[in-house]
């Protein structure tokens, strides 16, 4: 079904990222809090941990915010949507030239998850939707709605096979091994030194 200029087709995330999002923020700053006052209220120093709580609370509240406007959009002659952390993006329905859906291996799971990738006549990726986020029926709408049939690929790959038989689909942060590795190090060695900061700030022995 592809739309007219007043059908508006528009999708969202899975909910359920959110609802893990909140969790995981629950499960990690309550108990981490409560020992951090622990040691706080008795040297008068609790003030410190509710600046520090506020700030974490504050930014994961504006994270949470960003992730609802989280969409993907056919309308008005265009395909559009954007991330968490990317701006808007905007795709004529006529540069649309191919649309491929393509199930892959979800690590060294048996399980896959679609891709949707759009590409102009050149084989430039303009758009791409991961299934990891986004419902396999809502996909389908989207697929439904541009002006072009999508092909479905009748056999799994994995990703490194995905980003080959499709060059330049890959985000600049896939398929990039040590640059995961750089920003687990990053998020560690940050976490160790407020750990450290909190420590002394509160005058805990670092070492006995």
């Amino acid at each position: 079904m592809f739309v007219t200029e007043q059908t508006v087709v528009r999708i969202v995330p899975r909910r359920s990222l959110l609802v893990s999002a909140l969790v995981s923020i629950v499960v990690v700053l309550v108990p981490v809090s409560a020992v951090l006052y622990w040691f706080a209220i008795p040297r008068g120093q609790a003030l410190w941990i509710a600046v520090m709580q506020a700030v974490v609370v504050g930014a994961s509240l504006v994270l949470l915010g960003r992730q609802l406007t989280v969409d993907t959009v056919v309308a008005d002659g265009e395909l559009r949507g954007r991330g968490i952390f990317s701006p808007m993006v905007r795709v004529p329905l006529d540069r649309i030239a191919r649309v491929d859906v393509v199930p892959v291996y979800v690590g060294q799971s048996p399980e896959t998850v679609p891709q949707l990738l759009v590409r102009d006549a050149d084989g430039r990726r303009l758009y791409r939707l991961r299934g990891t986020f986004w419902h396999p029926r809502d996909l389908t709408k989207i697929t439904d709605a541009l002006p072009v049939a999508a092909r479905v690929a009748t056999e799994p790959m994995s990703f490194p096979e995905f980003f080959a038989a499709y060059p330049g689909s890959a985000y600049w942060f896939e398929n990039r091994p040590w640059l995961m590795a750089g920003l687990l190090a990053a998020v560690i060695l940050a976490c160790i030194g407020v750990g450290i900061g909190v420590m002394v700030l509160l005058g805990m022995p670092i070492m006995s």
